[in-house]
């Protein structure tokens, strides 16, 4: 199955310590919606903007493992979204979005595992300092 990543997961290498036969397939982006964090990463509806990540295929066994460990349904509860690459191809993903939302600022720790992210897939950084800054 496929899975969108857009926060610590983009990681490759936090991401194989977690999901050790997860396979990075390729830099996507969901549309209409933007980053923002809520002490971790969240994604929210917003016309006009768009989330870059990363598109993982996982196992079934992998998904239930992520499911534990972004705590779901409790704080992420996981949706079906539909990310486009550069090419124009369309992919059906899912995605984990926070139950509950509000703005808080990321510790350093964190915030520095997203950027290694952004580097593995060569994302610009600019909308995830955006994101922190609360832009």
């Amino acid at each position: 199955m496929l899975y969108f990543a857009y926060a610590s997961n983009l990681s490759k290498k936090y991401m194989s310590s977690r999901c050790p036969h997860a396979i990075p397939l390729k830099k996507v982006r969901l549309k209409d919606y933007r980053l923002t964090f809520n002490e971790l990463a969240d994604i929210v509806p917003k016309d006009g903007e768009e989330v870059v990540g990363g598109l993982y295929l996982i196992s079934k066994q992998e998904l239930e493992k992520l499911d534990i460990l972004e705590g779901h349904p409790d704080l992420y509860e996981r949706i079906i979204v539909e990310v486009v690459d550069d090419t124009g191809n369309l992919y059906e993903a899912f995605v984990y979005s926070m139950v509950d939302k509000k703005e808080q600022a990321p510790p350093d720790s964190y915030y520095n595992i997203l950027k290694d992210g952004y580097e593995d897939w060569e994302i610009d950084k600019e909308r995830l300092e955006k994101a922190r800054r609360f832009e």
